[in-house]
Formats: C-alpha cells, structure tokens, sequence
C-alpha cells in the first residue's frame, strides 16, 4: 500500500506543469496580434509575446496571454485581477502600486507627414487612441487633434489632409504597406525617440513571488537577442556618425601611443586570470591593474572626451591587438575584449580586406541595465595592419536614441 501511495504521488508530481501567470496585452502587430490556430482556437503571438513567453517560461512559469484595451488592462492590473500587463511606456500611476521589468520590447516613434520638410510645432497631430504614443504625448504637454480606434485609418487621414501628421511605430506603420492604398511609400518619416516598453507585475503577485521580477530580468537579454535592428538607414545614420566621433577622438588622443603606453600581458593565460580577477571585483571595485589603466593619460583623455558628449557616448575603450584595454573612459565589467564582437568583427572585417573605417563593427541595440538605456557598440581599427591584425581597436558605446538625434538622414 506503501508503494502504491508513493507511486501515486510521483505520477502526480510528474504530471505537475508551471504556474501559470495571467498576462494582459494589446493589439500591436507585428509585436502582439490575434491569430488562430490550424485547429480555430485563437491564440495571441508577435515578437514581444515571444519574448515575455520565453523569459518567463526560463523563470519557471508559464503564461496565458489574452488582448485587452489598454484601459481595461490598466485598471485590472491596479485591482490584482491580473498577474501582470505588457507592453507599455512607463506609468507613473502604475509604478505606485505594480512593479516594472527591464524594457522587453523597443519601439521607434516616428512622426509621419506628407509634406516635405520639418513638422511645424502647430501641426494637427493624430494618433491610435489608448496608446503608448497618446499616453506619451498627453504626458509631455502636445495637444493632439484627433484620436482612432485604428492605426490603418491614420495614413488616410494625412492623404485627405484632416490631419497634418501622425505619430506612429515605425513597424507598424511599415506593415501597413501591405494594405492597399495606404500610401505608406509617399510618406515623409521624422525620427521621434525609441520607446522602451515594460511588463507591469500586480501588487499581490509581486509580494507572493518577490523574486519573479530579478529573475525574469535575467533571462531577457537572451530572449530578446537579434530582435532589435537597426534600419538599412538608421545603420548608414549611424556609422556617419561614428565617423565623425572617431575623427574628433584622434585629433584629442594619439591612439597608437596611447596603446604603446598601455600595459600588455604576454600570454593568454595570464590574460585570462587577470581577466576573471577583474570580472570577480568590477563594477563596484577595480583590481590593481584596472587602477593602473585608469589612471594613464590615454584613459583621462578618453574620460574628459566623453564628457562632450556626455548623453551620447556612454563608454570609450582601447585594446591592443591582443584585445586587452589599455585605455577606458571609466571602469568596465571586464578586461579582454579579444573574445568580444566588438574586436572580433573589426579583425574579420580586416581578413576580408577592409581598411580604416571600412572595418567599422556596428552592433545590435542591446539594452544596459546598469545605465538603463538602449546603446549600440561600435569599433573601428587603430594603427598599422601587422599580420593582418590592427594595433588596436577602439570601441565606443553610443546611446541609440541621442545616436539618431545627432544624425541626419541623407
């Protein structure tokens, strides 16, 4: 009897999947939308339900995703009637009585008109009603002439000229494209801002399970990998200006003698200890050697550098053709850069046969939890080629809504 009662139980402990969190979202194709099933059952997916799906479910729950209006999500979150609600811009309401994730999605707002040249201050604004977008422009004092229950129903309001422009994502819009007559094509794009969007978590479910948030912001980094690109022309924006910026550093900063200055290991294995004594000890403290680095003239003058631009460069480093630094604007999680894209990709960018900028590296967004902000990487060589690697490379972190600000189209 023993035995069976105990084999009971194991079945029973078998057959015991996750919990199960009860999460609101929005229609916002192609990062949440309806569609059904082979077999008819409705079902909710879209890039930004991916995301939240996978990181939850490597926080060991599973989830049950329905569509709300956004209004009805809001108030069922506040009353604990839901787990939580994604994907939405920060709400100072909700912050008092939910608590937010790391961004698991990242918007591009761009203001849409017909005509060409600027958006004047006066223009007759219109946008999806219930949205992040209204939500953001009622928050920053813009007055919005007219609201929809659609985001298809806004191109056609700019080609009847009822409204001047409309503020949109700029994937949705896109996607609107494929519909016919939409004029997606004849529109005129102004870049707005990125739109970091969070998942909210109730008030009960956040004391019932106070280590869900941490946890689930772990896993969001790889859950969102390759997710967010940038454009053939936001990239093109980009490395113009990362042009300019290297340009600027070299005519502050001898970079090769900065790099003769710098300390440098002769093997890998040595690089490799101080590397994992470095990681062990930073952020909050630096060893000996990081100390040393910090205080060379090359790493001083990288730190004054980007103080110049002290929204857009979050980070300026260079590493000898080992990839290891020998100057950095400020400490760093970690001392070898040689098994980093951001070195890796400079040098394969030689062995292909590019030089001087031509070897650029742009990353992917990537979004920095200890700054909170979405940045880009990008790399180019120092030096003479030797073997077919650079003297060094030199890196500098960029935050990608100022990076789009600074740039302009061409």
């Amino acid at each position: 009897m023993a035995l069976s009662v105990l084999g009971t139980l194991a079945v029973s402990v078998c057959h015991a999947g996750p919990p199960t969190l009860t999460l609101y979202t929005f229609e916002s194709p192609p990062y949440q939308m309806s569609a059904q099933t082979a077999d008819g059952v409705a079902n909710v997916v879209g890039e930004t339900v991916d995301t939240v799906t996978c990181a939850a479910n490597q926080a060991g729950w599973s989830t049950n995703i329905r569509l709300a209006p956004q209004n009805r999500a809001a108030h069922s979150l506040s009353r604990n009637l839901i787990d939580g609600y994604f994907a939405i811009d920060p709400s100072t309401e909700l912050d008092i009585t939910a608590k937010r994730s790391d961004p698991v999605s990242l918007e591009k707002w761009y203001l849409f008109n017909t005509e060409p040249g600027p958006i004047p201050a006066t223009a007759r604004i219109g946008v999806v009603d219930g949205s992040n977008e209204k939500a953001w422009l009622e928050a920053n004092g813009y007055n919005i002439f007219l609201s929809v229950s659609s985001p298809s129903q806004l191109p056609a309001l700019l080609r009847r000229g009822r409204i001047d422009a409309a503020l949109m994502d700029e994937r949705t819009m896109s996607g609107l494209q494929h519909m016919e007559g939409t004029g997606y094509n004849e529109l005129n794009a102004h870049f707005l801002r990125y739109a970091p969007l969070y998942l909210y978590m109730s008030e009960n479910f956040t004391a019932n399970n106070p280590g869900f948030i941490s946890s689930f912001n772990r896993y969001l980094p790889g859950c969102m990998e390759g997710q967010i690109t940038l454009s053939a022309e936001e990239d093109k924006r980009i490395r113009q200006l990362a042009e300019r910026l290297f340009s600027e550093l070299d005519s502050m900063l001898d970079l090769q003698q900065a790099i003769d200055a710098g300390p440098r290991l002769e093997t890998l294995a040595d690089v490799l200890t101080f590397d994992s004594m470095w990681q062990a000890r930073a952020p909050e403290k630096a060893t000996d050697l990081a100390t040393t680095i910090l205080e060379l003239p090359g790493s001083r003058t990288l730190n004054a550098w980007t103080h110049t631009h002290p929204e857009l460069v979050t980070e300026a480093l260079l590493s000898n053709n080992m990839g290891t630094l020998v100057a950095m604007s400020q400490l760093t999680s970690d001392y070898w850069q040689g098994d980093e894209p951001k070195f890796n990709a400079v040098v394969s960018n030689i062995r292909s046969g590019l030089t001087g900028l031509e070897a650029m590296y742009l990353s992917d967004i990537r979004y920095d939890a200890s700054t909170s902000r979405f940045q880009v990487t990008v790399s180019a060589p120092v030096g003479p080629i030797t073997d077919k690697l650079p003297k060094g490379v030199i890196s500098l972190g960029l935050d990608i809504e100022e990076a789009l600000a600074n740039s302009r189209p061409h």
